[in-house]
């Protein structure tokens, strides 16, 4: 039985954001449906995430900064170093204060991700990218792989992120921490793609285990299908993964929308674990966010988040403010406020937390 969310909370979160006047967050997919494009119109990726592609770069350098530093004439940075390859990268340095009532608050700096970016075009038909992580904890791949594309198909193998709903760029996110889906777990497979006339397919089939050696013959198969027009996009995604170890299904509905200054994001997922020894639990996670242009460079983004269970886990939600400001070109600023609340009897499921973010990219 699939549980509802509590719209009196969704319903407060639209009447507050659209109060306000009913962007940005770089590398996010609400600015996909602000500009009525699919992922691929900004990343070189076709799923979206990683190094952006020229009109990304270019993008990213005068839509986004409240103040453009280059000139009319003089070329923007696209991050081609030569002919056929290109390079890019992001690095994200944070402050948090987390507060609750059962335990000592906490504060840190830390290395949140540095990672470099390497593309290059062999040919009209195959080219490759390195997603490489060097910090903090040293170096990672996140992603490597070949695409050898013709028409409107492309089919790559490699290290993948794999298709799935929103490529929202916070991985604690209920939808992308809850579903295993994130930057943290790409996979070893392949992916078969489709892009014409607005509709976008990947379908993908990897080892189901987010990176690491294959220990069984089962396999991990990933579906995203989305329609992209101009002011909205709709999409349906599904996940099954077979291990010796137990059996996970999911299936998931996302949608953004554009009303005037605010783009909205939303997706829902049900997350059904089976045959595992010490787990079989059906979930659902959802999101809502709300992105107020304020004026050109400045984003506030409010989230509403929810988790519920059919166990006897008690449901969790996650509320966010986050004001986010492109000075210049390169350069994102962003300050938030995140609250867990749950009824369950956890300093974790019930904190706050105060961030500060730098994040510097190319």
């Amino acid at each position: 039985m699939i549980k509802r969310f509590d719209w009196y909370s969704v319903l407060l979160l639209a009447i507050l954001s659209t109060a306000a006047i009913s962007p940005y967050s770089f590398a996010e997919p609400y600015l996909a449906v602000r500009e009525g494009l699919d992922c691929s119109g900004c990343h070189v990726n076709p799923t979206g995430g990683g190094l952006r592609n020229s009109y990304g770069n270019v993008f990213g350098q005068t839509a986004l900064p409240a103040y453009q530093l280059t000139q009319r004439d003089q070329p923007a940075w696209t991050g081609e170093v030569a002919k056929r390859f290109a390079v890019g990268g992001n690095a994200r340095y944070s402050s948090r204060q987390f507060d609750n009532d059962e335990r000592d608050d906490s504060s840190d700096f830390s290395v949140d991700r540095v990672s470099l970016y390497l593309s290059g075009s062999l040919n009209q038909y195959v080219s490759f990218l390195l997603d490489q992580q060097v910090a903090p904890g040293g170096s990672l791949n996140r992603e490597s792989w070949v695409k050898f594309s013709w028409d409107n198909w492309y089919i790559k193998a490699g290290k993948l992120f794999l298709p799935f709903g929103w490529r929202v760029e916070d991985d604690t996110a209920f939808i992308r921490e809850a579903t295993g889906i994130n930057f943290n777990s790409p996979d070893d497979g392949v992916e078969l793609g489709f892009a014409h006339e607005g509709w976008t397919v990947q379908l993908s089939a990897t080892n189901g285990t987010a990176g690491a050696a294959e220990v069984d013959d089962g396999k991990q198969g990933s579906l995203r299908i989305a329609h992209v027009a101009r002011n909205w996009q709709l999409g349906v995604s599904g996940n099954v993964n077979s291990t010796d170890f137990g059996d996970r299904e999911m299936f998931g509905l996302f949608a953004g929308l554009n009303t005037g200054p605010v783009t909205w994001l939303l997706e829902w997922d049900d997350i059904d674990d089976r045959n595992f020894p010490d787990l079989n639990d059906d979930q659902q996670v959802g999101l809502l966010e709300a992105n107020w242009r304020v004026v050109k460079g400045h984003n506030l983004k409010l989230t509403f988040e929810q988790q519920r269970f059919d166990d006897q886990r008690e449901d969790r939600n996650r509320y966010s403010a986050v004001w986010e400001f492109f000075p210049v070109s390169f350069t994102q600023i962003r300050v938030g406020f995140r609250e867990r609340d749950s009824d369950e009897q956890s300093s974790f499921l019930n904190s706050e937390e105060f961030f500060g973010q730098l994040h510097v990219y190319f």
